[in-house]
């Protein structure tokens, strides 16, 4: 049944477009210029509309939401610099591949650069974040056709081979309130075919002629979304004598032959030993790779061959040693692969896996005796949080404490290494958690908590999210890296050293509140904190910075050291 909608027949084409290509979610910010969409998209019941004010992080709510339906999601926006607040999340959302759906309203064309109020210049301003951009017309009388090929367009970038996100820009003239009931329009769809790639015969025997004469291959897995498919082949392979897969938390695969905590092994690797763990041939895909220590391990001794896998064939050379792109999913080149692939005799995984259990001996030798720390927080965390959760860690030093606990492989994981920036990680935990049911922990540093505060200021606060702020009174991660470590400026300018509680945010916003500043108020509050509640909780946990970086360097010394 036609409803009243924006008079603006632009508008009603767009919006039903959207429709149907099967767009749900829109994140709307408070706008005058963007009215005529909001009023139409808000019309039907088919959408689930939300308004969260502040742009940057409604650009984060988005792509928490768009994380975990794996769908496009539509964020509308006003003309001028409410469009710029979006690009931290569209950075985010193109390189972790995530279907996002600007739309900004924009002033008519005549009007930018001549001192109107709130114009910029819109057309092509997120270019280096999205894979397209376009810019609708403004007479709809003549362009219909081409409207609505324009947004078909951006639909098919938005989700064809690798998603990402697209950028739809609409100039709109005034008046912008008027309402009206339009005739309905057939809307056409353009179907699209993936097709279905295939290695060819020659190609699969070059490819299996040089992973059967491979005495070390070393499979490399960064920030992958959960795959039971994609888990089920890495179990297969991974049995192999010569092969050794590589994990991170954010990988979301794990299994009793593979390495994870990559830190703690690669960190152990000495001069004498590099033949024994370096590999004849490296196998990585798409998926940010967070440890900083197994790229320089691979930068330096580069393997034979190097095999990257991306469907979008991307010459990813990460490691300075490419020497194949293949274009096929990691899924399917497997599959593939696998029936004409053997194992071969080797000591290359004993390696590797007797090297991981020594170092988690260390590692739990050492956690019986460190002091109250960073590194204390998280060993208790592992300890106590229940398996049902899915987890959101924080950015820098929180995603990289994380690494160190097996314990933590088991639990679905996330965490925006696309960019890894800290500024938008508590409101994609908010969007994450209110499009699930599943029970949400946000692991998050102080530092990036306090950024994006504005993550809590909206309607979304579900219930099933609970928030662990470790707050060492500044950016912890500068205290262990080499360089900003030993300047003068270090307190001010890198670490930014504070003295805020999180308090007085958790009253403003109606949350639970919780305190923890030793391990027995620790693990207190953890059991208080997974408990049922029908608010959001949030335990401030207040560790040392100064020992707690300390302690991590003592720890990795640890772990080089013999039994």
């Amino acid at each position: 049944m036609s409803k009243p909608v924006s008079e603006k027949k632009v508008v009603k084409t767009l919006v039903d477009i959207c429709l149907a290509e099967g767009l749900k979610e829109v994140v709307i910010s408070p706008g005058s210029r963007n009215a005529p969409l909001t009023i139409t998209f808000a019309a039907h019941p088919e959408f689930n509309c939300y308004s969260v004010v502040d742009e940057r992080s409604a650009g984060f709510f988005a792509l928490g939401i768009a994380q975990q339906t794996q769908k496009p999601v539509a964020l509308v926006c006003t003309s001028g610099s409410a469009l710029l607040n979006y690009a931290p999340a569209l950075s985010e959302a193109y390189y972790q591949n995530i279907p996002l759906v600007v739309i900004s309203a924009d002033r008519p064309m005549e009007w930018i650069d001549q001192g109107d109020g709130q114009t910029i210049r819109q057309v092509g301003a997120l270019d280096n974040v999205v894979k397209y951009s376009c810019n609708i017309p403004t007479y709809l009388e003549q362009n219909d056709w081409y409207v609505k090929r324009l947004v078909s367009e951006a639909f098919y970038h938005c989700m064809n081979r690798k998603a990402g996100p697209v950028h739809i820009n609409m100039p709109l003239r005034e008046p912008l309130y008027g309402k009206t009931v339009h005739p309905e329009d057939e809307i056409r769809i353009i179907q699209q075919y993936k097709a279905d790639y295939r290695l060819s015969a020659p190609q699969i025997d070059e490819l299996k002629t040089v992973w059967n004469h491979s005495d070390g291959i070393l499979i490399v897995v960064g920030s992958q979304t959960p795959n039971e498919a994609f888990q089920g082949i890495v179990d297969q392979f991974s049995d192999f004598e010569q092969v050794v897969v590589l994990t991170e938390v954010g990988s979301n695969t794990k299994g009793e032959h593979i390495v994870g905590g990559i830190d703690k092994v690669v960190s152990t690797i000495t001069e004498e030993e590099v033949y024994f763990f370096k590999p004849n041939l490296l196998i990585t895909m798409d998926g940010a790779v967070v440890s900083k220590m197994v790229k320089k391990f691979l930068r330096r001794y580069p393997a034979k061959h190097h095999w990257h896998l991306s469907s979008v064939n991307r010459h990813l050379d990460t490691y300075k040693q490419l020497s194949a792109s293949i274009e096929l999913e990691p899924l399917d080149f497997f599959q593939q692969l696998l029936p004409h692939i053997e194992s071969v005799k080797s000591r290359y995984k004993t390696t590797w896996i007797n090297r991981r259990e020594r170092s988690e001996n260390h590692h739990k030798e050492y956690l019986e005796k460190v002091p109250w720390s960073d590194l204390k927080v998280f060993e208790k965390l592992q300890e106590i949080l229940p398996d049902d959760y899915s987890v959101q860690w924080g950015n820098s030093s929180t995603i990289r404490y994380a690494q160190l606990f097996d314990g933590f492989q088991k639990y679905e994981s996330y965490c925006n290494r696309g960019t890894s920036g800290i500024d938008g990680c508590t409101s994609t935990a908010v969007g994450a958690s209110f499009i699930t049911d599943k029970p949400t922990l946000l692991v998050s540093g102080d530092l990036s908590f306090l950024y994006d505060s504005n993550g809590l200021w909206n309607q979304y606060l579900k219930p099933n999210l609970r928030i662990l702020v470790v707050n060492n009174g500044g950016g912890g991660i500068f205290r262990f890296i080499p360089g900003p470590s030993d300047t003068e400026e270090l307190e001010t300018f890198f670490e930014a050293k504070h003295e805020i509680n999180v308090k007085p945010l958790a009253e403003m916003y109606g949350l639970n509140y919780l305190f923890a500043d030793d391990e027995e108020s620790l693990v207190n509050g953890l059991q208080e904190l997974f408990k049922e509640s029908d608010k959001v909780i949030i335990l401030e946990v207040k560790t040392p910075n100064k020992e707690s970086a300390g302690v991590l360097k003592s720890y990795f010394k640890r772990l080089k050291e013999e039994l």
